[in-house]
């Protein structure tokens, strides 16, 4: 998570002719592939086990990076793009599999969302430290020094992920995949519905992440300050993440879940109305904070739909959904900002983003309470 591209990685490749409908096709290039591996990746965690897979996610992360700094073109950017979302679908679902596996051996499963969210928190503190650098080295030294301090961080976590241990025992039982997906996306309509839930909230949150620095651009803010600015964003999420546990046990479920469905379509409205203001830069922190609260608890119930067999493909399914929706609409809110203006994009997100969301969410809703009446 010292991901030190972050800050600077837009203005990096508009620096090299990509417009903002470009980066979005980047993007869904990007999105496209993880929704091809996400499930085989999650699959495979199940059967070989998560650390073993973590370990390749981790070695496949850092030739992506090397490839960003050693061929700067659009055709060197599809290739590390790709290459990520390799690295990025072998870890998601391992991941939080392994932590969950973890809890579970030592008797502390019901503590998942706070350990995910201390996870989370640690991770958005590297973030921010990293995000503090980048900005110095992009204005001090150049944007592609920033991509080469990248690929030597990451080589860091080989060893480390070599260090893991796994307490997932022999799962050459489990499930086949097809039965798995079934599951997923048919068998089980809660687990469905959260799924696309989760995609549209999700989606929404990655959607300004890839807004955020052109945004910042057109107001005139430095590039120096990115990184400062993108190391409070990074706070923000830290601090969501470790309030995540508390806020899932202060306020019931339905009611919560009901809260993130509509979060999208407030965000976004505020935006709409905040864009052509300085305001707007601090209004977008709420984003992160949403980010930060929503994937722990989310993925606690995520947990409790799937068994010890196949929990990495089922977590690596909800995964796939948020960039599933990202791909089908991140195009279409990239060619309003590049044929308008930010804030129609921003409209045209909060009517995209917040419909889907309460659409799955009214239906999960059914589910869990036709579940709970049977």
């Amino acid at each position: 998570m010292f991901m030190i591209t972050m800050p600077i990685i837009v203005i990096y490749w508009q620096s090299h002719g990509l417009t903002v409908k470009d980066i979005f096709v980047l993007q869904v290039i990007f999105s496209i592939a993880l929704v091809v591996l996400e499930i085989p990746s999650g699959y495979l965690a199940d059967r070989l086990g998560n650390k073993n897979v973590i370990v390749f996610g981790s070695v496949t992360g850092i030739l992506g990076y090397f490839l960003y700094w050693l061929i700067p073109s659009y055709a060197g950017f599809v290739a590390a793009e790709l290459m990520l979302a390799l690295s990025v679908s072998l870890m998601s679902g391992s991941r939080d599999a392994l932590l969950y596996d973890t809890l579970s051996t030592h008797g502390t499963e019901s503590d998942y969302t706070k350990y995910h969210g201390r996870f989370n928190a640690w991770g958005q503190v590297s973030e921010a430290s990293a995000a503090v650098l980048a900005g110095l080295i992009a204005s001090s030294v150049s944007l592609s020094a920033v991509l080469a301090i990248q690929t030597l961080v990451l080589t860091l976590t080989v060893p480390i992920a070599f260090c893991l241990h796994s307490y997932q025992g022999n799962n050459r039982e489990s499930d086949s995949l097809a039965t798995i997906v079934r599951y997923c996306f048919v068998g089980n309509p809660r687990l469905l519905w959260l799924n696309l839930m989760t995609g549209a909230v999700g989606a929404s949150t990655l959607t300004m992440v890839w807004f955020v620095q052109p945004h910042w651009k057109s107001l005139g803010v430095d590039l120096l300050y990115f990184g400062f600015f993108w190391a409070g964003l990074n706070f923000v999420v830290a601090l969501g993440s470790v309030l995540a546990a508390r806020i899932q046990r202060l306020i019931r479920f339905r009611v919560l879940f009901g809260l993130i469905a509509v979060a999208p379509f407030l965000l976004y409205a505020g935006m709409a109305l905040l864009a052509n203001s300085m305001v707007a830069v601090v209004f977008v922190s709420l984003f992160w904070l949403l980010r930060g609260i929503v994937m722990p608890i989310i993925s606690d119930y995520v947990q409790r739909e799937a068994t010890q067999r196949n929990r990495a493909t089922v977590l690596s399914a909800n995964s796939l959904m948020i960039r599933l929706v990202f791909s089908v609409t991140s195009p279409f809110v990239g060619w309003v900002t590049d044929v308008y203006s930010f804030q129609m994009a921003f409209v045209a997100s909060a009517i995209v983003f917040g419909f889907i969301a309460v659409l799955a969410f009214t239906n999960w809703l059914f589910h869990i309470e036709t579940t709970a009446t049977t």
